[in-house]
């Protein structure tokens, strides 16, 4: 059987785990009968060092801030064992730079380019060097498989100077407990938006926060629930800012392990907002229109492709905080858009499938070690 060796800065179990673990999990757990796969990862608290899950091989090394040494240090000297193939996964910021030190055929998973990211989680001029570094790394990969997630972040990694024909664009799914999902219809008693997601300041909370003053000019008894896992302080000083802590909570929750309450949350809201500055596709989205809930975020990298804007939801350009709060308020107020979105929303999800992407990622996998 041949080996796969998957390098992750979190893996599924990772407190802080997003949508990128998410992705390989779920494809990966369902290739288990055709590649022995393990995935190097970063120890978290709690978590054991070394760990099957799904039939895959979880390892976990030590010091996670020095992750961008140790990770590849497994790799050039042989400590994880043989491997067939090597997938580099781009989970956070720039990927593993991989054809630096390993000869090994390779697939790197890119959700998203960083660009101006890097402005929100980086210092400067900290930020401004790595976005003039960026393109140069993906340089790097040229010759190498590379999977996304969207159509506009393949445009992004073309623009970037990756030939067209060397990138694969593969949709995530989502789980067979939300596609089989039949929601109750039965919303909160007061309109309420509801954000998931990290607490990382790239993900716009912040924007969402703003917004509500434009909601609730137009519907004053209207909720936003943020639910998600990290450092909530800078949203709690937003909210203070604002003066909005009458119609904002925040809901700590870590991720992929609370399925069930998820999707009765969802299916009670009558909007998702989701104001990332980028996304690899939007997973919560689609997670969302599943219970029948429509989605409002910005026209953006990998959210205008999980938003079918006027159909599942609304995209709003880049920036433009009045116009989010507008167009969340057209939901909210309108009870006859809201349910013909439901419909739309159900069968937009229906076509994400995770058995699709893995047998999509097989077949590059195939084509790159045959």
């Amino acid at each position: 059987m041949q080996r796969i060796l998957i390098l992750s800065h979190r893996d599924i179990r990772h407190h802080d785990g997003g949508g990128a673990p998410l992705y390989i999990h779920e494809i990966f757990r369902r290739l288990v009968k055709l590649y022995e796969t393990t995935i190097v990862s970063t120890s978290e608290r709690g978590l054991p060092t070394r760990e099957r899950l799904d039939g895959l091989d979880i390892i976990r090394l030590p010091i996670p801030k020095l992750s961008r040494l140790t990770i590849p240090i497994s790799v050039i000297t042989r400590l994880l064992g043989r491997s067939d193939l090597l997938i580099d996964n781009g989970s956070v910021g720039f990927p593993w730079l991989t054809p630096l030190y390993s000869q090994l055929p390779r697939i790197a998973i890119v959700y998203q380019v960083a660009a101006e990211i890097f402005n929100y989680e980086l210092p400067r001029p900290l930020s401004d060097i790595a976005i003039k570094f960026e393109p140069w790394v993906y340089r790097g990969y040229r010759n190498s498989k590379i999977v996304t997630c969207s159509e506009s972040t393949k445009s992004d990694l073309v623009h970037l100077g990756i030939p067209d024909h060397n990138i694969s664009v593969i949709r995530p799914g989502i789980g067979k407990a939300f596609l089989n999902f039949e929601p109750a219809g039965q919303k909160f008693a007061a309109p309420t938006i509801v954000y998931l997601g990290r607490f990382r300041r790239y993900k716009g909370v912040h924007y969402a926060v703003r917004a509500m003053k434009w909601v609730l000019e137009e519907v004053p008894n209207a909720n936003l629930l943020i639910v998600g896992n990290g450092d909530d302080s800078d949203i709690r000083d937003e909210i203070a800012r604002a003066e909005l802590g009458y119609a904002i909570k925040i809901v700590k929750r870590s991720p992929h392990y609370w399925d069930n309450e998820k999707r009765t949350l969802l299916a009670a809201a009558h909007a998702i907002v989701v104001p990332s500055v980028r996304e690899g596709y939007g997973i919560t989205v689609i997670e969302a229109n599943s219970c029948g809930t429509p989605a409002v975020g910005w026209n953006v990298s990998g959210l205008r492709d999980s938003i079918i804007d006027g159909k599942t939801g609304y995209l709003v350009p880049f920036g433009d905080v009045e116009q989010l709060g507008r167009k969340i308020s057209i939901i909210l107020r309108d009870d006859d858009s809201r349910g013909f979105m439901a419909i739309s929303t159900r069968e937009w999800a229906r076509t994400h499938s995770w058995d699709q992407a893995a047998q999509a990622f097989q077949t590059v996998i195939e084509s790159t070690i045959g």
